[in-house]
């Protein structure tokens, strides 16, 4: 029995959670000698483990800087949305101005992660930072923000994609901010930069070059 060859993937939570397990799919049928080992974490840690050489490949909703790392622009990201437990004075309004966040419970992603990163920058031009917010949780992953929220632990930021379940079943409801126009980002592959990449990861690269360029990636 021949031993599969390793691919180590680390994915932030949204890419990992949502957007490469469709695509596995597709390269385990046409690799089958290779396996693809996912570790789903923070875009930060991804980062910092792609620069120490700890993985090979990285996908990450941040574009991050390192003379060791070599970034490339994937895909656009989903959209940000805020949502908001059924039961909360906002769920029936539709639009708020930023302003009216300032004191209500909050639910975060932890530090390190993309989406964070976004809304906070986004917050800011409009004199708005997280300590204005009640911060109630920081959690470490989508489904667990969109959870707590569900459970009317306080409003978060999360990708739309990954709010569609619980938007479509009528557990949480989408706000617009005023202020805000759609906020989205990008995503970004990253590897090392010195040529020491394993043959089955530069497959595996070139493979998702492929796939972005011939069918959409996002939802």
């Amino acid at each position: 029995m021949s031993v599969k060859k390793l691919v180590t993937v680390g994915a932030s939570s949204y890419t990992g959670n949502y957007l490469l397990p469709r695509m596995l799919r597709n390269w385990e049928e046409v690799n089958p000698d290779t396996e693809i080992k996912l570790e789903i974490t923070d875009s930060e840690d991804v980062f910092l483990q792609v620069q120490d050489g700890l993985i090979e490949v990285g996908l990450i909703g941040a574009c991050l800087e390192s003379e060791n790392v070599e970034a490339h622009e994937f895909t656009q990201n989903d959209q940000l949305i805020l949502i908001v437990p059924i039961g909360h004075d906002f769920a029936d309004r539709g639009e708020i101005e930023i302003d009216e966040l300032r004191g209500e419970d909050f639910v975060l992603r932890e530090p390190g992660s993309a989406t964070r990163m976004w809304y906070r920058e986004a917050f800011n031009r409009f004199k708005l930072t997280l300590d204005d917010l009640n911060v109630v949780a920081e959690l470490d992953s989508h489904p667990a923000v969109i959870t707590a929220v569900e459970a009317g632990s306080g409003l978060a930021m999360v990708p739309r994609h990954a709010a569609d379940d619980a938007l479509d079943a009528g557990r949480v409801k989408e706000l617009r901010i005023r202020e805000l126009a759609p906020m989205t980002g990008s995503l970004y592959m990253i590897w090392p930069r010195a040529d020491s990449l394993s043959p089955q990861t530069r497959q595996f690269i070139d493979w998702l070059e492929t796939e972005r360029s011939s069918r959409p990636l996002r939802h």
